[in-house]
């Protein structure tokens, strides 16, 4: 009698422990798999970016959905007429603020247009034709339209920019004309500092049109 119950003791005391080795493995398990989600999570959470880029068109009054990265067409084209405007603003003297202008606007100009805007400058030094003021304003009609900006690549665009060009010397007009400016823009992933955009002029994707003449 006291065999049997000493063996069912064992056999009792043997599935216990059974049952809490079962447990204890299980509780690894869970463990184990905790570790590896909380490893993947930290990767994923080094490998994000820190900043995230979205570009807003200036008129959202209708709503507007983005997608990171995406570039709407309207802001393609204010961003295209602001650089150029700023770039072809001299104040005072071409002479100078052209060349202050190209330098100061640099990160928004891919080297190879900034080199040909600065030949181009020296030509019109030499020619007499930066000592005097410009400005550049939009005309009549050329406000964005979706036919004014063309998808050359995923990361290219054709921007054409209708508007009138000033120039002044003595307080004097000296020329007033009204040009089309088929502008090339692409993405340019630089310091985010000098442009927070990622996007540059990289030159003209045909000659510049003259469409109208005034002075």
């Amino acid at each position: 009698m006291k065999y049997k119950l000493l063996q069912g003791w064992r056999s009792h005391a043997w599935k216990k422990e059974d049952q809490d080795r079962a447990v204890i493995a299980a509780q690894s398990r869970v463990i184990w798999i905790i570790v590896g989600l909380c490893c993947l999570f930290a990767i994923g959470w080094m490998r994000s970016p820190a900043d995230l880029t979205i570009h807003i068109p200036p008129d959202i009054t209708n709503g507007a959905t983005f997608k990171v990265h995406e570039v709407p067409n309207a802001f393609l084209h204010s961003f295209t007429y602001e650089v150029w405007q700023e770039v072809n603003y001299w104040s005072q003297d071409g002479a100078q603020d052209y060349l202050k202008n190209l330098h100061t606007y640099a990160a928004y100009l891919t080297p190879q247009f900034q080199h040909a805007l600065l030949q181009e400058y020296e030509e019109l030094k030499t020619a007499g034709q930066v000592q005097r003021q410009r400005t550049i304003q939009g005309i009549a009609g050329s406000a964005f339209e979706s036919s004014t900006v063309k998808q050359l690549s995923q990361n290219s665009w054709e921007i054409d920019l209708k508007v009138r060009l000033v120039e002044y010397r003595n307080h004097q007009i000296v020329k007033e004309i009204e040009m089309l400016y088929p502008l090339k823009v692409i993405r340019w992933d630089i310091s985010s500092e000098k442009n927070p955009y990622g996007l540059a002029l990289d030159g003209f994707i045909a000659p510049p049109i003259r469409l109208k003449t005034y002075t």
